[in-house]
């Protein structure tokens, strides 16, 4: 499956970052939160219980980025947001319903296109390529 790699607000011309020095990451203690964020945005380079009770992946990306939209989103809406829209334009499923199956080939407009009708953006994609010559797709990025 994909999972969320970040929620990153922008100003039309470029991602915001570290926008609020002074904003502080309150960690998350509601168990039903953790699992439903933990779910949908692991931290896989740590283990499960060290990423769920020390978050250092949610702490960096919020303090990083969630910080930019503090304005309108404060930390629990942050992730509330980021939680809607995984699942609103879940990129595996829209990718099934056209008929997209994990480990076979395809064009990159048989990607692209079933993420631009559902999102109504074109996607970024990235690929990489192990072992040489198989190229995977490994990042969908999706503009709101």
């Amino acid at each position: 499956n994909f999972t969320i790699h970040g929620l990153w607000p922008d100003n039309k011309s470029r991602i915001l970052h570290d926008c609020d020095p002074d904003e502080r990451y309150i960690t998350i203690r509601d168990p039903k939160k953790v699992d439903e964020l933990d779910k949908r945005w692991p931290q896989m380079r740590y283990d499960s219980f060290y990423g769920k009770d020390r978050q250092p992946l949610w702490k960096y990306e919020f303090l990083k980025h969630g910080t930019c939209g503090t304005n309108r989103y404060k930390q629990p809406a942050y992730f509330d947001l980021a939680m809607k829209l995984k699942d609103k334009f879940d990129p595996l499923a829209i990718l099934r319903n056209r008929g997209i199956t994990p480990g076979l080939t395809y064009d990159l407009d048989d990607i692209e296109r079933p993420i631009m009708t559902a999102t109504i953006k074109v996607p970024s994609l990235k690929c990489i390529e192990k072992p040489p010559g198989n190229v995977e797709l490994s990042e969908i990025g999706i503009c709101f």
